[in-house]
């Protein structure tokens, strides 16, 4: 299991670790460890959010900071699969040449589109934190982690080869139901520390809803829907690209969901 985490860590971020042994054994549980990956990235954010708060640092510059520190802590791996995505996508082709084109290593037009727009939207969201927002947001690095496994596990592949295949084909049904209680676990964390930051701000007496949460988990949920739907119909399933397409935009649209429902309460 040791090895497994490493290398996780290995794969899915720039966090040092120790050299890991590469077997099937130790890649049978390897996705396990992806929400692990997150949590680390989420209380990397967190300090960063107490530490530029406490000397007292602007919103924007705040914001940039938080924008930046996951991708550089997760070696863009992911950012890569969702621009990869968004040139395949806009290519109106068939599906093989959508494929063809997540291979290509070249950046095209609607990559680099997607991620201007991309940063732009999470710059605007993490100037927009505050303290109330920024427990709930650093919990969302987990949750998209966690049901991009239970995805990567569990949707139809497009390919008979490739990372996603040689890391999914060792795991089982077993990995998939860890990630499920896993995701299911952080949104009741969610919930409760929604509940308890609102309860708090409000009176001990207060009835506290969970909007916030709700609204996150509703968003994950709809992401997850739409990610398969767009995977089976673009390219005849899921792809490791198409996983980082997945993991950064859940990222993104349950983090705005945050940010609004705050607004709205």
């Amino acid at each position: 299991m040791l090895d497994s985490m490493l290398m996780a860590f290995s794969l899915y971020s720039r966090i040092p670790v120790p050299q890991a042994k590469w077997n099937d054994r130790s890649m049978r549980w390897c996705l396990c460890f992806l929400p692990l990956v997150g949590a680390v990235i989420g209380a990397a954010q967190l300090a960063a959010f107490t530490l530029l708060s406490h000397f007292s640092f602007g919103g924007v510059f705040r914001g940039a900071v938080l924008t930046v520190l996951p991708i550089l802590l997760s070696g863009g791996i992911h950012m890569d699969g969702f621009m990869d995505t968004c040139d395949a996508v806009h290519s109106y082709g068939s599906r093989e040449k959508r494929l063809e084109i997540l291979k290509d290593p070249h950046v095209g037009a609607f990559a680099v589109i997607g991620g201007i727009v991309y940063f732009i939207l999470d710059l605007g969201i993490w100037t927009e934190a505050g303290r109330e927002e920024i427990r709930l947001l650093c919990l969302l690095f987990v949750l998209s982690r966690a049901l991009s496994a239970f995805a990567a596990v569990t949707f139809p592949k497009a390919k008979k080869d490739g990372m996603l295949r040689q890391e999914t084909d060792p795991a089982s049904g077993t990995t998939a139901a860890a990630m499920g209680i896993t995701a299911l676990f952080t949104c009741v964390i969610l919930i409760v520390l929604n509940m308890t930051g609102a309860a708090g701000k409000a009176g001990s007496g207060a009835a506290a809803l969970p909007l916030p949460a709700a609204c996150a988990i509703a968003a994950a949920l709809g992401t997850l829907l739409y990610y398969r739907h767009m995977a089976l119909k673009h390219f005849g399933g899921t792809t490791g690209d198409l996983s980082g397409w997945f993991t950064q935009t859940c990222e993104l649209v349950t983090a705005a969901a945050v940010i609004a429902a705050f607004r709205i309460m």
